[in-house]
């Protein structure tokens, strides 16, 4: 295993060369993702707003609604509320590439959906991505009236790299909240088998550190009013920690897992510094019994594939959750690769992939029904 202190051999240019690159051939795959007809839906309107880390930058939120939500101003109806996180190894993809599943969740939930367009490794390193979904997750609660949103309903939805924002957001906004973010001894969020945990107030990371200015660049609400009801994470990777190789040797079918090229690239573009990579925020699997505890709601759901080489640390984390008393609906899709449903083949069986969405969307659905039966008796 590499010492968790080195640092990528890869000059940060490179990177971002290449990232670029793969960003053009994936806009290319995503536009056959399109087929067959019909195709998915496009948002129904967007929100951008400024990252509190940077008023240089900000980040686009993609807003898919019910079919009556237009009579929302008329009838003073608020919807449950599900966030979504796109895929691409933190460096590829857009808000947009879930949109298929996104279309089943408001139809079946009858909830606003949300993806988000966090900003993307190398320009922008962890823990941007973490920190565009705390953002996001704020900027929800306080315009929520007047997009009339129910806040004590929402969910986060992600795949892959949105997967692991499923988990690493909620854990940073407990952090954010409870003023613990940056004890860097005794750390309350780090599990015991980690020794290491990304520190803010390292000037040599500052370059890398959104999470500082997150605190002084823009007033955080005082109150945290949002309530995160359920996660459903699809085939997330949850461990930076333990190096590529040895999971990609682990995993049933290694010739069916990504490529080496494509992995180093996602890693050393997101986490250059070794040492961030332990952090829950990053790891989610590292995170802290406390925090697995106080963070994460009952209700989790966890989709994994088969031949993805992330398919261990998934039944692990799963492991773990369930020991800290948390409903955990897990299901390995089997003969399955990683990324799946998001195949390229505009002749794919898009129904096939759709009852795996279905089922999922209306476990969220019963979940919002029953958060709202329970309002409505107290």
């Amino acid at each position: 295993m590499a010492p968790l202190t080195s640092s990528p051999s890869t000059s940060r240019p490179v990177l971002l060369i290449k990232a670029i690159i793969l960003r053009i051939f994936m806009r290319i795959g995503m536009f056959f993702h399109g087929y067959p007809l019909p195709g998915p839906p496009t948002p129904h309107f967007t929100r951008k707003l400024p990252v509190r880390s940077t008023r240089s930058h900000s980040i686009t939120l993609h807003f898919y609604t019910p079919k009556d939500y237009a009579q929302a101003p008329l009838n003073g109806k608020k919807y449950p509320i599900v966030v979504n996180f796109h895929g691409g190894g933190f460096c590829l993809g857009h808000a947009t590439d879930d949109a298929r599943w996104v279309e089943v969740v408001t139809k079946t939930t009858n909830a606003v959906a949300v993806s988000v367009g966090y900003r993307l490794a190398p320009e922008h390193p962890f823990p941007a991505a973490v920190d565009d979904g705390v953002d996001a997750l704020l900027y929800l609660q306080e315009h929520a009236s007047e997009l009339h949103l129910d806040i004590s309903r929402v969910t986060l939805s992600g795949f892959s790299a949105g997967g692991n924002l499923v988990f690493a957001v909620p854990f940073r906004l407990r952090a954010l909240f409870s003023e613990l973010e940056f004890q860097d001894t005794n750390h309350p969020f780090l599990s015991s088998a980690s020794s290491s945990i990304h520190n803010s107030s390292r000037p040599d990371l500052h370059h890398h550190d959104s999470s500082r200015k997150l605190l002084t660049t823009t007033p955080i609400p005082t109150h945290l009013d949002l309530q995160i009801v359920s996660l459903v994470s699809w085939y997330p990777i949850l461990d930076f920690v333990l190096p590529r190789e040895v999971r990609r040797n682990r995993s049933v079918y290694p010739e069916k897992s990504l490529p080496e090229r494509l992995t180093t690239l996602f890693d050393d573009s997101y986490l250059p510094n070794h040492a961030d990579r332990a952090s829950p925020f990053a790891s989610p699997i590292h995170a802290s019994d406390h925090l697995l505890s106080h963070a994460i709601p009952t209700d989790v759901f966890i989709y994994m594939c088969e031949w993805d080489m992330l398919l261990h640390e998934g039944q692990q984390f799963v492991h773990r959750l369930e020991k800290q008393g948390k409903k955990v609906r897990s299901m390995m899709i089997e003969q399955s690769k990683h990324a799946w449903d998001k195949s390229v083949n505009p002749f794919r069986d898009q129904e096939k992939i759709d009852v795996f969405y279905l089922a999922a969307a209306e476990q969220m659905r019963r979940i919002f029904e029953r958060v709202s039966g329970e309002a409505e008796g107290c």
